[in-house]
């Protein structure tokens, strides 16, 4: 649905013109809601929905939506209104002039007290006001038209006068009094209800005096004990590099011994179910500056092999975005698409658009897509069959991600060796160890539910997906890797790859500072091997890129005042080589080895060899590392947006 320009906070309009403002149409919709009288009531054709036939399509377009509502289980009309072949505009108007009442658009103004849900399901409808008369608004797209005339006849009988409107105008009307509501939650749930598992207050007082005390520390041992200190720092450094060393050697294992197995509930030859037995899923993409890319993501969405009338895509605007605004007006939508802006409040994140959107999903299931993602039509069905045998206690499945432009640049190439080997062989290996599985940003599949329970997304952090994963972790929940793919984009240019890395490890930053706020907590909740695995994982992560430059400044000194083949002068000097050797030599040859078996099993081996300049792609990292920390001290919330719509496929 395209915005209208009255709610540009809340749910918006349907049709579009090219003009960024359909102010024709808001004349002609506004027009139609101020007609609030009686009209005669048509007798009840045999057929429910023949009305339709000869006004808004033709007899072979409703037998074709009949069949396919009778397969999926879902009203003819919901089928009419998904595929685009009615707009909700017209069907209002044509279903409110069959049944003899008036209908209204966007004229509605509803009382503070009538605007939760509970009400608008209670199937008495909202009390408003349209056009200054007191009425009961029904929405015309929720229930089949017999439905609603039984509805119209029990409210007519009671004396009172009922206008039908699209459910997305009763959504903005009564959008106005819980906008304040939503976006406090969107932005402060979390916050409020888990203030220990949420990124409002970046560093707790215990950690910045032990972050100081370190830093202090350490700086006094070089002056005094220059040695000893050095022997320390690398112990304590290289311990969990051989944590993320072991992690890449379970992966190899993983890729050698075929990662993308099919298991029994993983299986692209598992039973289909069918359509009426699918559930409502809803689709969350949060945009910004994605106008240009935002065709390509319609026609992909479209392409699901999923139940249309089944599927309820939210477009998750910005309010400042007024260019995306545009392109979404600009596009004919089909009816299950909605677009949601969310009020401009810091902080201005991705998570927080997440929030504020999950709160208008009905759908049983949620996924959450990006902008340019084009996932395999299936992925939808597969994430079901794997909750659907699966214990309880698995709450989210991750699809996995790919690049569909490695081409376009060297970075993009290392980008493309850098997913293979994550979400090919890391995160099975992950799942496989029962380890926490920190999620990708996108292709996350969750029971909505589950989800809203466990406060969703935390807006304050910037890597809001490898929060949630730890946090389901700790909550005694799984992940499940799905094979199934969701193509992305790679950054190609240098300055885009940079600041999208510098958020990353920023969050993954917060992340480790957020889950080890009460080390023991951690611990017990997740256990002792999963809570070593944790830290090993993200605190080796964020530890490893910042002090990965230094080896090479070791080796480079140690090269020019030539004693780097000479003998250690002492068993300090012994272990020190030893331990940096094991580290580069071992953790180089296995992170190398699975990212040429990832991208080779990918069917690119092109690729392989190109992972052999992975040491190369390592120091960018660090750059974006270093920047990280200065960012996550200056601006902790602020979010560098990824342009996309530059690669090729």
């Amino acid at each position: 649905m395209a915005m209208h320009p009255d709610a540009r906070s809340g749910p918006v309009g349907h049709r579009a013109s090219s003009d960024p403002i359909p102010a024709g149409i808001l004349a002609r919709m506004r027009g139609v809601g101020q007609r609030v009288r009686a009209q005669h009531t048509l007798p009840a054709d045999a057929h429910e929905y023949a009305f339709l036939v000869g006004r808004l399509i033709d007899r072979g377009t409703l037998q074709r939506a009949e069949a396919e509502a009778s397969q999926a289980g879902v009203p003819t009309h919901a089928v009419l209104l998904a595929a685009g072949w009615v707009s909700p505009f017209d069907y209002t108007s044509a279903l409110a002039q069959h049944l003899g009442v008036a209908a209204a658009f966007w004229a509605i103004e509803i009382d503070a007290s009538e605007a939760e849900e509970a009400e608008l399901q209670s199937g008495h409808g909202l009390q408003a006001q349209v056009a200054g008369r007191h009425c009961r608004v029904l929405p015309a797209t929720d229930a089949a038209p017999d439905a609603l005339r039984r509805q119209i006849a029990a409210l007519r009988n009671e004396g009172t006068t009922v206008v039908l409107a699209p459910r997305f105008c009763i959504d903005a009307a009564r959008e106005v009094h819980l906008r304040d509501r939503r976006i406090d939650r969107a932005i402060r749930g979390l916050l409020r209800e888990r203030t220990a598992s949420s990124a409002g207050a970046p560093v707790w007082t215990w950690q910045l005096v032990a972050g100081v005390a370190i830093v202090g520390l350490t700086i006094g041992g070089f002056a005094v004990v220059p040695q000893a200190t050095f022997a320390a720092m690398t112990g304590v450094i290289a311990l969990p590099f051989l944590c993320v060393t072991l992690l890449r050697l379970v992966a190899l294992r993983e890729v050698l011994s075929g990662a993308h197995r099919r298991t029994r509930e993983n299986s692209p030859e598992a039973p289909r179910l069918p359509d009426d037995q699918l559930p409502v899923y809803s689709v969350l993409v949060p945009l910004l500056r994605e106008g240009n890319v935002l065709p390509g993501l319609v026609q992909s969405l479209r392409t699901l092999d999923y139940p249309q009338a089944k599927l309820e895509v939210f477009l998750v605007l910005e309010a400042a975005d007024t260019e995306t605004q545009a392109a979404v007006l600009a596009l004919e939508l089909p009816g299950n698409f909605r677009a949601l802006v969310v009020p401009d409040q810091a902080p201005r994140t991705k998570p927080k658009a997440l929030n504020y959107a999950l709160q208008f999903a009905r759908g049983d299931y949620v996924v959450v897509y990006d902008a340019e993602d084009r996932p395999q039509p299936d992925q939808l069905r597969r994430a079901l069959e794997v909750f659907r045998r699966a214990p309880a206690d698995l709450t989210c499945v991750q699809a996995q991600l790919n690049i569909y432009n490695p081409r376009q640049s060297w970075l993009a190439r290392q980008f493309t060796i850098e997913y293979s080997a994550l979400f090919d062989a890391i995160l099975p290996a992950l799942e496989r160890l029962r380890l926490p599985v920190p999620l990708g940003g996108t292709s996350n599949h969750f029971p909505r539910i589950t989800l809203a329970t466990l406060g969703a997304w935390d807006p304050f952090n910037v890597t809001e997906d490898a929060d949630l994963g730890i946090r389901l972790a700790r909550q005694g929940y799984r992940t499940a890797v799905l094979s199934s793919t969701t193509w992305e984009e790679a950054p190609v240019a240098f300055g885009t790859w940079l600041r999208q890395r510098t958020r990353w490890l920023k969050g993954w930053m917060q992340t480790y500072l957020v889950h080890t706020r009460h080390i023991w907590r951690l611990n017990a909740e997740l256990g002792l091997p999963a809570a070593i695995g944790f830290h090993a994982l993200m605190g080796g992560l964020i530890l490893s890129a910042l002090v990965h430059p230094w080896f090479y400044v070791l080796l480079a000194y140690h090269a020019l005042t030539g004693t780097l083949f000479a003998p250690a002068e002492t068993a300090v000097g012994t272990a020190f080589w030893a331990i940096a050797g094991v580290n580069l030599g071992i953790g180089y040859v296995v992170s190398i080895a699975v990212g040429m078996l990832s991208v080779w099993r990918r069917g690119r081996p092109g690729l392989a060899m190109f992972a052999l300049l992975l040491p190369v792609y390592w120091m960018l990292i660090s750059l974006a590392a270093y920047r990280a920390t200065y960012q996550f001290v200056r601006a902790p919330y602020l979010w560098e947006k990824t342009d996309h719509g530059m690669g090729r496929r």
